[in-house]
């Protein structure tokens, strides 16, 4: 059973490189529309949806800390 205290998902922000296929990429802004998410690369003219690029994942916890 996983611990209920913290949850992992990918973070996206500017600065972070991206693995997209085959290659690996800078991500320059991010862009939100209703219920989707798409990503704009550094030296990328098109925007790609967050599913398909692979980051590793941040650990987040749900505990308050003082």
């Amino acid at each position: 059973m996983p611990d209920a205290n913290y949850f992992h998902m990918p973070l996206f922000r500017p600065g972070i490189v991206v693995q997209w296929g085959s290659k690996r990429e800078t991500v320059s802004h991010i862009l939100v529309r209703r219920s989707s998410m798409l990503v704009h690369m550094v030296g990328v003219d098109v925007s790609v949806a967050s599913e398909n690029l692979t980051l590793a994942l941040t650990l987040f916890s749900l505990l308050r800390v003082a």
